[in-house]
Order: C-alpha cells, then structure tokens, then sequence
C-alpha cells in the first residue's frame, strides 16, 4: 500500500517540479501583458479595488509581484469549504488567482486553483487529492517509511566483496528484463540515496512540528527563538487597509535588485493584524534564499518590525528556503531537473521493488513444488469403493 502511494505522490511531484514554467506556458494569455518596457506601476491599492470589484463576493488578502517586465502581478482569495467530504477539492469552497496588469488595472483573467490541473499534481503529491487532514496524515507516514527503507535498504545493499560493489553500481543492460530491473533497483537507489532522504526530510518539515523543531536545533537553534514576532497592532476595521500603498511603496524602494514581493494584507474586520511584504532577491554569493520580510502598521504603513537575511536565526534562513529546496527550484534550473529526474525515479522504486520481491515469491514458490515427494498411487478395486460408501434410506433427505 505503501508503495502505490508513494508511486502516485512522487508522479505528483514530478508535474509539480515545473510548475512556474507550466503556469507561463499554458496560461501566457493572462500572466502576460503587452508592456514589455516598464513604465509606472499603479498604487497597489488601485490594483486590489479594481480586482475586488470584479469579484465582490470574494476576499483577497495575498499579491505577488514581480520585477519581470511584461508579467502581470495576481491576488489570491482562498476560502475553506464549511462542510468539506473526502476530496480535496471538497474541502475549499473557492480557491483564485487572479491576474491584473499593474500598469492599467486591466484584470486579464482567473485561475480556479480547484480544478488547475497544475496545481492538482501539487495536491495529488501533498494529499492524494483527498481531504487535507486524511490526505497529509497518509502522505507524511509513507514520508516516514521512505526514511526508514532507504535506511533499511542500504543495509540490504551493502556488498560484502569488492566485486559484489562494482556489481551493484551499474546497469547490465545487455542482460534479461529481470536483471536489469534488479540493477536499476540497486545501483539507482544507491546513486539517488541521499536525494531520498533529502527530499523526505524537508517535506516531513511541513507534517510534524517535532521534526522541524529537530532541524532547529541541529541548526543550533533554540526553536522558541526562531520567529519570535512582536505584538501585532491593534486595528480599526473602518480603516485597516489606509497604509497599503506607502507599505507596499516602501518595500519596492528597500532593493533595485528585488525579483518578488509576497505581499499580504489583513481580512476585513481584524482586530489585529498588519501587511507584511516579503522581498527576494538574487544572491550568488548566498547559500539560502535570500529574502527581507518588513511588517508594516496597516493602518498608517509605518514599519514596526523587520527580518532582514543578514540578521535571520540559521534555522530562520533554513525555514524560509526549505520550500525552494523541497521543489528544487532553489538554485534555478540545474536543481529543476535533478527534482524532475529524483522524483520520477522514486515513483519507479516501489514498481521495481515489487517486481523484485514477486519474482522472488514465485521462484520461491516453484522451488518448493520441485521439492515437493511424489507419492505413488495405487489403483483401488471398485468393489472395495462400493462397499466403503454408507446406505442412505431412499426417504430420507438432506437439505
């Protein structure tokens, strides 16, 4: 069982890995617009009333913007379903991108996250598409089993001789079916080995806060430390969205350099709250993903607490790139494709593991039939055969 959801969550994974570049392809109709050349950006404010009044029925409470010339930003609105079924699907009552060009306020059109066949391979990976609580609660135990069989595997694969090595590291591919399947069991699992455990650990960050709290502190983080925020202020709902455009005017002046801002404002009717803007940036010289987050007064846009990179806790800067390296997005397209190859590769691990062990069970099984005596029979005489059977009376009847 452990298997067939691994296969399917890493197929997940795979359609995943190109996520951004998918979304540019299939949707360029609506993520880009015809201003190739910058030119002045409109108030962020102007941006959110034009997409609200399309959509008054809807909330929208997180932007992102990007520095790339000719893509338009999108807001998001997200709303839980109140009676959710077995589905994904089921449990979100609505769940929007939606696109704006940031030079006229021009909306270029939707993308429902529900049935986005893009985002579903993130859901089919993250939940099996069924309902968040099963669905996460299934996909974190086989992230648990993949630790422990790629532990357990390698002590099954460790060679006791040197030719026994040189024998489990490579591909006989001119061999039978069987045998090749067995080497790419073998020397594919050894050579991805740390991939797997790679790949498990920063997805299980997001299942068990035990295990993230673990990853602080070999950091030599105190997890209480990290993310120590200040208390929000206190809002007017009347007003809370005042500051947005001096927030959000601010953040873009903190680096020329800037590639994204996740921006994010408070629901209506808060009480406490504030717009945050996250801003990431492109540093070679960075082992993480380099990002400022500033937290501004809602209400008046003045800052009131920041986390700049340089001043980020080790586990802080680990947290706010473990998403990047779970997807392998972290160092551009070269880790694209090492996620892209991985992934495929462990969907294949527990089809070949299967074909290994049923080849095994039926060779099993025929050398204990080989083995099986035979016994000789002797023809009995058909007297003896009508004399052994019991008179039943005619009368009676058995049902």
């Amino acid at each position: 069982m452990s298997g067939v959801v691994i296969f399917l969550s890493m197929i997940g994974a795979a359609v995943f890995v190109w996520e951004e570049e998918l979304t540019n392809w299939y949707y360029a109709e609506i993520v880009f617009n015809d201003h190739k050349r910058k030119s002045e950006i409109l108030p962020v404010s102007t941006l959110h009333t034009a997409v609200q009044k399309v959509y008054p029925g809807k909330e929208f409470t997180f932007m992102e913007a990007t520095s790339e010339a000719g893509k338009n930003y999108y807001w998001m609105s997200y709303q839980a379903s109140e009676n959710p079924g077995w589905t994904w699907a089921s449990g979100v009552d609505h769940y929007i991108h939606v696109y704006v060009n940031p030079y006229t306020a021009e909306i270029a059109g939707e993308i429902d996250l529900r049935t986005d066949w893009i985002m579903l391979s993130r859901f089919l990976h993250q939940t099996l598409l069924l309902k968040y609580e099963i669905g996460t609660e299934i996909i974190s135990v086989a992230g648990l089993t993949m630790i422990f069989m790629a532990l357990s595997g390698l002590v099954l694969w460790w060679p006791k001789t040197i030719r026994s090595l040189k024998r489990r590291l490579q591909v006989k591919w001119s061999s039978n079916f069987k045998r090749i399947n067995w080497d790419l069991h073998a020397a594919g699992g050894f050579y991805t080995y740390l991939f797997i455990l790679f790949f498990a650990g920063t997805g299980l960050v997001w299942s068990y806060q035990w295990w993230g709290n673990a990853i602080y502190r070999a950091l030599g983080n105190n997890p209480e430390e990290v993310f120590a925020f200040p208390e929000r202020p206190d809002l007017d709902s009347l007003n809370y969205l005042d500051g947005m455009d001096a927030a959000f005017k601010h953040a873009v002046a903190q680096r020329s350099d800037w590639s994204t801002i996740y921006f994010s404002i408070p629901k209506a009717g808060s009480p406490k709250g504030h717009v945050s803007a996250g801003i990431y940036y492109h540093d070679a010289d960075v082992w993480w993903v380099p990002s400022d987050y500033y937290y501004y007064n809602s209400e008046s846009g003045e800052v009131y607490h920041t986390l700049l990179q340089n001043d980020k806790l080790t586990g802080e800067k680990w947290r706010y790139s473990n998403y990047e390296m779970h997807v392998g997005s972290i160092y551009g397209l070269p880790t694209k494709i090492i996620a892209f190859i991985c992934t495929l590769f462990f969907a294949i691990l527990p089809v070949s593991g299967f074909l290994i062990w049923w080849g095994r069970r039926k060779k099993k099984k025929e050398t204990i039939d080989k083995k099986q005596p035979r016994v000789a029979t002797k023809e009995i005489p058909s007297s003896i055969i009508r004399s052994s059977v019991p008179t039943i009376p005619h009368e009676t009847s058995i049902e």
